[in-house]
């Protein structure tokens, strides 16, 4: 076929093309976010491939992917009508962004250059996306069938009773000497971020449990103690920082800087240790 026939051809496959793309992108389901899920997944674990082998380049490629990918899946499940397909498209995008966030925190300081920059970033954009779909699910539970309340209570419970794997590699790229200068601030915002997310999950695990039937509860309320003990380990003045005992432990040292932007305004739940970074917090 000669360029112009090409051409012509190309340009009329294109406009028999836009409506069905037009009509497939107006028609949001579970099945397009978890198509989207399944990209931003793949290419989660290419970054994390291209970083082990040095190619930092290529990775902040698939950064972009991942990022596009996770977006389009977070759009998709907004735009579903009914609630229980709506939580179970909004479980799947929490579980994508924190699965962002765990990857980027453990790998921050092992890239360069601008897609640090990018990658600390994404961090923070990651933990806040979290957030909102944590956030969106927990108000859409009572509203579920009560068949569907376990499941979805034990997937918020689940993600965030997780988020201090994060918060150590997070301090831990900070202090390794890897993290350039342009990224420190990105990652500090992060920490915040990051920081914040474990009393807010706290916080959201509390309101929630008195909500639920009784086969909903055990997992919350283990998710609570489970952050609780996690949360007195990192902050409290009692233990050594980083150091619990008990389900969920941490062990070794979390040396949280004495400067970090730490919101004011964080809820702190009832019981817990206020931690002496925050601006309000007690030596």
């Amino acid at each position: 076929m000669n360029r112009s026939k090409l051409t012509a051809a190309l340009a009329a496959t294109a406009v028999l093309a836009v409506p069905a793309a037009a009509s497939a992108h107006e028609k949001s389901s579970t099945q397009s976010v978890r198509a989207h899920i399944r990209d931003a997944d793949q290419a989660l674990t290419m970054v994390a491939d291209l970083v082990k082998d040095n190619k930092d380049a290529a990775a902040a490629i698939q950064m972009v992917q991942n990022r596009r990918q996770t977006q389009a899946a977070t759009r998709e499940a907004a735009r579903l009508r009914g609630r229980s397909a709506r939580a179970s498209a909004m479980r799947m995008v929490a579980k994508q962004r924190d699965e962002n966030v765990e990857a980027y925190a453990a790998l921050v300081d092992e890239i360069a250059g601008d897609a640090q920059v990018d990658m600390a970033v994404a961090v923070s954009s990651n933990v806040n996306g979290r957030e909102k779909a944590l956030s969106t699910l927990t108000g859409l539970l009572p509203m579920l069938p009560s068949q569907a309340q376990a499941g979805i209570a034990k997937a918020i419970a689940a993600i965030s009773g997780d988020s201090q794997d994060e918060v150590v590699d997070i301090v831990t790229a900070m202090k390794s000497g890897q993290v350039s200068d342009a990224a420190q601030p990105a990652l500090k915002t992060a920490l915040a971020a990051a920081s914040g997310a474990m009393f807010t999950g706290v916080e959201r695990l509390q309101g929630l449990v008195g909500t639920l039937p009784g086969p909903a509860q055990g997992p919350v309320q283990n998710a609570i103690s489970r952050v609780t003990g996690i949360l007195q380990g990192l902050f409290g003045g009692g233990t050594q920082p980083g150091t619990t005992t008990g389900p969920g432990a941490v062990t070794g040292s979390l040396p949280i800087p004495s400067s970090l932007p730490i919101p004011s305004n964080l809820p702190i739940p009832s019981g817990l240790p206020i931690p002496s970074f925050l601006p309000f917090g007690g030596k």
